[in-house]
């Protein structure tokens, strides 16, 4: 078996003699990247033949991992081959042109919550504010394309670059961010119950069982239309007020992930509990 830093290597000086063969000439780099709660190298392509302003990027860390299961590096890294042609394949020129016209970004900024303490390293590179234990930090939303939506981290050298500040991120995104992700506010069994039965409406009897759970023990799933970096739906204000209202009580809010936080009333329990 390799180890990482042998793995790295040998996926590096690999993977484009399993892609096509206009690829064979493009150089690759492997680059260390800080994202949330975590810092991995992404391994990417530079001087692709049609792309120039931008290149898809694949991570070794999750590679490394699936080595690790399988035992078999042939596998893992004619499947990297592939994945990064496709990814290259199916990228919007238009969209790659949107990635370095910088002069949208203040349009279309808009605020994520992330863990303070465990990444640190990451707040050090980022226009950012803590709340509670949380930190907020600003993404620049480029579009959506077929699978999926297309967003940069806002890094210091950028802010600076475009000379906005944190507060003036802070005011643009708190504009947008309700704009380009309304706010949902959802009972939890409603939505394990999409998940489950793969449906977009609850059938009446099920919708009977969700509504015979009382309010004070339900639980309820704050996030947005895309389900995307929903978790930052809980700094506006409006909606856990009208859920406060309904419910009759307090809420206690539990920060689940970046993209949603589930809120309960405080007559369900003591935090402890």
């Amino acid at each position: 078996m390799l180890n990482y830093e042998e793995f790295k290597e040998k996926i590096k000086d690999e993977i484009t003699e399993h892609m096509s063969s206009e690829y064979k000439d493009c150089k690759v780099d492997i680059r260390e990247t800080k994202k949330t709660n975590r810092t991995v190298e992404g391994l990417m392509l530079r001087e692709i033949p049609g792309l120039s302003n931008a290149s898809p990027t694949i991570y070794v860390n999750d590679l490394f991992e699936e080595y690790e299961k399988n035992g078999d590096f042939e596998t893992v890294i004619d499947r990297a081959g592939k994945t990064m042609e496709t990814a290259i394949k199916s990228f919007d020129k238009d969209m790659a042109d949107d990635a370095i016209n910088t002069s949208k970004m203040m349009d279309n900024v808009f605020f994520t919550l992330i863990n303070a303490e465990q990444n640190r390293e990451l707040l050090e590179t980022v226009p950012h504010r803590e709340f509670e234990d949380l930190a907020i930090v600003y993404r620049w939303n480029i579009g959506a394309g077929s699978d999926g939506v297309y967003t940069n981290l806002i890094n210091n050298e950028l802010a600076e670059k475009e000379g906005v500040t944190e507060e003036e991120l802070f005011k643009a995104a708190n504009e947008n961010t309700k704009n380009l992700f309304p706010v949902t506010v959802r009972n939890m069994n409603e939505v394990i119950a999409e998940i489950i039965f793969d449906v977009g409406e609850l059938d009446e009897e099920f919708e009977e069982v969700v509504n015979d759970v009382p309010d004070e023990r339900s639980m309820y799933v704050i996030s947005n239309a895309s389900k995307l970096f929903g978790a930052a739906s809980m700094l506006y204000e409006e909606p856990l007020h009208e859920l406060s209202e309904k419910l009759g009580s307090d809420l206690y809010i539990l920060p689940s992930s970046t993209h949603e936080v589930i809120a309960i009333s405080s007559n369900f329990g003591e935090p402890e509990e």
